[in-house]
């Protein structure tokens, strides 16, 4: 599971964005960078399911069926590399088989007490994490060491003790086996070539990966499971790419006096507008584009000695705003106020300066707005000043952007992107957002995050 972070304004919020707080493979001592992984093969039958997903130069199938999860993590390169896999059981963790734990270096910032497990023999590991009433048991063959230490725990709750499994190689695998429950009926794993044996009580259970699927051999009976995908074609692209789609393009108009930023267009120019009212400009969660009499924004954006001027006119029947005192909803690693009606704005003034990002919410209780920095961005609250005001067909954000030492000038271009969050009044998510630079795709886990190579240009006129 996803720890969640504590707070969005204090450093450990570096360590549960990163790979370590979670159980996933890290390469080279850095963090995965972000990237879409691929599902090569998913399958169910009877009791017993698949699924087996490529972030290369990874792949890792979790095999799952009565009495335990089977995990494999396996890497391939060229050249020789360090992985390192975490496991973050919850409660105490005893491990099982014997050996001694000694002293090791593990150079984290977040990271204390670490030690190295040297076992007595080479058998697989054992250990047992322990919770109240519940228990679970980790079994691990891997051809490395195994280290244990204290990290951040899940927020809130302290400090907490971590596994780390370590190799290097340019061919690794780590095999694990997760089984729920006080008493152990797996005694051991084996592993040859495609070939994993779990022993159980005496018997065997066989795991084979096939040019299929997988096969589990348990008790005499066979289970088969297919499901795997076809890889898609990659198919070459030419140097020079008439079709690549350009960056969406709009204009931002000098205003030699501040608007009234009283949440309308007073004061605005309205002859240049941005629209978002397309199906392509909109990202989903559950329902597709409702079409633009039930969401669509239309945005004036001006300029003036160092500030940026946005308004925004959105078009929804029944805005939803969070309030500044709701309960926390403890969803995900994001801020609440993205599961509001508001807007998220990016400005970079500079090809090699910082994006300014920020999240703007309307405070239900008055005609204020409230405003946070977008995450990975240099956007601060103070920086951005406005208001909001209700429409007949739903509301109005007007707001003034203070940039530092920006000094703009006619036929400029900077980076812009505006992003409209909806939500519903029985949804805890938000619905999904209108993009201006394009959209597609889905709403889920982006946060208020937005990759600045999407950011569109918006000239100074």
């Amino acid at each position: 599971p996803d720890p969640g972070a504590g707070a969005y304004v204090t450093r450990d919020l570096f360590w549960y964005r990163s790979t370590l707080a979670h159980n996933a493979p890290r390469l080279d001592g850095r963090s995965q960078v972000a990237g879409d992984a691929t599902c090569a093969a998913f399958d169910v039958s009877g009791a017993w399911g698949w699924i087996e997903g490529e972030f290369p130069p990874f792949v890792r199938t979790v095999v799952a069926g009565p009495g335990y999860l089977a995990d494999v993590v396996e890497f391939s390169a060229a050249e020789s590399h360090h992985v390192e896999l975490p496991w973050h059981p919850s409660g105490r963790i005893e491990m099982l088989t014997p050996g001694t734990w000694v002293p090791e270096t593990l150079e984290e910032e977040f990271v204390e007490r670490c030690e190295r497990f040297v076992p007595a023999s080479a058998d697989s590991l054992h250990l047992r994490a322990t919770e109240g009433d519940r228990a679970l048991n980790l079994h691990l063959l891997f051809e490395g060491e195994l280290l244990r230490a204290v990290g951040p725990g899940l927020p809130g709750a302290g400090p907490a003790e971590f596994l780390l499994a370590r190799a290097t190689g340019r061919g690794l695998r780590f095999f694990a086996v997760l089984e729920p429950g006080s008493e152990a009926r797996v005694r051991g794993l084996r592993a040859s070539g495609d070939v994993l044996e779990i022993e159980r009580d005496g018997e065997t259970d066989r795991h084979v990966r096939t040019g299929e699927g997988w096969e589990v051999t348990t008790a005499g009976a066979t289970v088969a499971l297919r499901g795997r995908r076809r890889p898609e074609v990659d198919v070459a692209r030419p140097l020079i790419d008439p079709h690549r789609p350009l960056p969406v393009r709009g204009v931002a108009l000098r205003l030699y006096e501040p608007p009234a930023l009283d949440g309308t267009a007073g004061g605005f120019d309205e002859s240049e507008p941005l629209l978002l009212d397309h199906e392509d400009q909109y990202r989903r969660s559950e329902e597709p584009y409702p079409g633009p009499e039930e969401f669509s924004a239309r945005a004036l954006v001006g300029w003036g000695e160092g500030e940026l001027y946005v308004a925004v006119a959105v078009t929804t029947p029944v805005p939803s705003f969070r309030a500044a005192d709701a309960p926390a909803l403890l969803l995900d690693n994001e801020p609440d106020d993205i599961h509001s009606d508001g807007v998220q704005l990016y400005v970079r003034t500079s090809a090699a300066g910082p994006v300014y990002g920020f999240l703007v919410v309307p405070d239900p209780a008055g005609d204020g707005v409230r405003v946070r920095g977008a995450s990975g961005t240099a956007g601060r609250p103070e920086m951005v000043r406005g208001a909001w005001g209700r429409t007949e067909d739903g509301y109005v954000i007007t707001v003034a952007i203070a940039i530092p030492d920006w000094e703009p000038r006619v036929e400029e271009e900077i980076g812009f992107d505006l992003l409209v969050n909806r939500t519903e009044p029985d949804r805890q998510r938000r619905a999904g957002q209108l993009v201006w630079s394009g959209g597609g795709g889905w709403a889920y886990l982006r946060g208020d995050r937005q990759d600045p190579a999407s950011l569109g240009v918006l000239e100074l006129r």
